[in-house]
Order: structure tokens, then sequence, then C-alpha cells
């Protein structure tokens, strides 16, 4: 006779059996599932890192590249405020040499103009006419504003000189007497204020010169 099975050892064997059978059912991808969630987590926060370490380096390279320009832009007023001082130098350079250009003629009269006044009065009249017509004209040509009134004074004495001068006289109390007499003595007084004044005009012309040449250095 066969024996009757215990039927709590029926049980205990459907157990096993539902479990295996579960653990059978069980999709191998469930495993792999939660597997896969937990390797997927970690990419997603090395690319989080990786972006915000991005927008970092691009935060720093837009704060170099703003100071750069910042430094540009301050070299840029530099560079133009040197380019306006030269400017101003250039233009004062040339203000000075056409000054120069308008100064060359009239200290070349003064040149000539001191050197024929060193001269004494030549012994003849024509080459004593002469010399004063050649005075007259580098005297008004250096300063004719200053010394033209001094030189018609000189004119309007320069006969009576002239013919004091080369004239012939007795003796040499009538030769003195006439220098006073014929007005001769005006030519002299007046001649010699044309040659003080004229010292002082290019004396003034000169100092102009110099106030030019330092504007230069």
């Amino acid at each position: 006779m066969l024996k009757k099975e215990r039927p709590h050892r029926r049980l205990r064997g459907l157990a096993a059996a539902t479990i295996v059978a579960g653990l059978t059912l069980v999709p191998a991808g469930s495993a792999m599932a939660v597997e896969t969630g937990s390797a997927e987590v970690e990419p997603a926060l090395t690319d989080g890192v990786a972006a915000t370490a991005t927008v970092d380096e691009l935060r720093t390279l837009v704060e170099d590249l703003s100071t750069a320009n910042d430094a540009l832009t301050a070299n840029n007023m530099d560079l133009q405020a040197t380019v306006d001082q030269l400017a101003q130098e250039r233009d004062r350079l040339a203000a000075s040499i056409e000054r120069f250009d308008e100064l060359y003629d009239p200290i070349e009269s003064d040149r000539q103009l001191l050197f024929e006044l060193r001269k004494s009065l030549p012994e003849t009249r024509p080459e004593a006419e002469a010399q004063l017509a050649r005075i007259r004209s580098l005297a008004l040509s250096s300063d004719p504003q200053r010394l033209g009134q001094i030189v018609d004074r000189v004119d309007r004495a320069t006969p009576a000189f002239l013919d004091w001068r080369f004239g012939e006289f007795d003796s040499t109390q009538e030769f003195s007497a006439a220098y006073i007499d014929t007005g001769a003595n005006a030519f002299d007084s007046s001649f010699e204020e044309l040659r003080s004044e004229a010292l002082m005009s290019v004396a003034n012309r000169l100092d102009g010169l110099l106030t030019i040449l330092d504007r230069v250095r």
C-alpha cells in the first residue's frame, strides 16, 4: 500500500516550485535594466560637470577678452593723444618754417644795411649819392614802418649835405659856418637816427628769430 504524502510536505514542495517558476518567469532584462539605469545616471552627472567646466572656461575667456579690449582701448586713447600731439608739433614746425621764409628777405636786407651803414661816405659825389640811395632802399626793405619817416628826413637833408660836403670854401671857418647855415647838420642828425633805429629793428628781428628757434627745439 502506497503511503499517503503529508500535506505540509506537499505545500513545501509547491512553494519551492513556485519560487523556481517565479525566478524562471522574471525577464532577464529586469536585472540589467536596474544596472543600466545606474550606468545612465553616471554619464549624465559627468556631462553636467563637463558643461559647468565649459561655462566657467568660457566665462574666464570672456573676462580675459574684456580685459584685453579695455587695454586696447586705453592704448588707442594713448596713441590718439600721441597722434594729436605730433600733429600739433607738425603744425607748429610748419608755421615756424613759414615764418622763417617770411623773415629771410628782411634779415638779408638787415645784413646788407648794417654793412652799408658801417662804410664811410665815398670821396666823390656820384659814389656818395649811389651809396645813400642804396641805404635808403635797404632801410625800406628792412623795416618800412619803423625806418620810413627817418629815411624821408635823410632824403630831404641829403642835397644840402652833399653841396656842403663836396663844395669849395675859402677857409676852415667858412666850411664850419656853412655846415650850420646850409642845413647840412640836419643830415648828420637824421642819418645817425637812421643808424640807431636800424640797429634796433635788427635786434627786434633777431629776437623774433630766437623765439622761433626756441619753439623748434
